[in-house]
């Protein structure tokens, strides 16, 4: 029961506080780094490029595969290509 509670209750309490300090420290960061003369689009590039990499690093050591890729056929490259058009 007292799980059940923690889930309902503190979890999402927790993670709308961890979200709110971490849009007020990029917004501190931008405007440190424009005032110094850092270009908009470099930041953008910066932030998506660390962002990127804490999402994706915990997931190399955990979900490895144990099988190869599949093929790469005509049919997955023109799906690929499908979708970049869709997007």
């Amino acid at each position: 029961m007292a799980r059940w509670q923690f889930y309902n209750d503190v979890l999402p309490f927790i993670t709308i506080i961890t979200l709110e300090c971490i849009v007020v420290g990029v917004t501190v960061i931008y405007k440190a780094a424009t005032l110094k003369g850092l270009s908009y689009y470099v930041f953008v590039v910066y932030s998506y490029l660390v962002s990127s990499i804490i999402l994706i690093f915990p997931f190399y050591f955990f979900l490895k595969r144990s099988r190869g890729l599949p093929p790469f056929t005509a049919s997955i490259f023109f799906k690929i290509v499908l979708l970049s058009a869709i997007g």
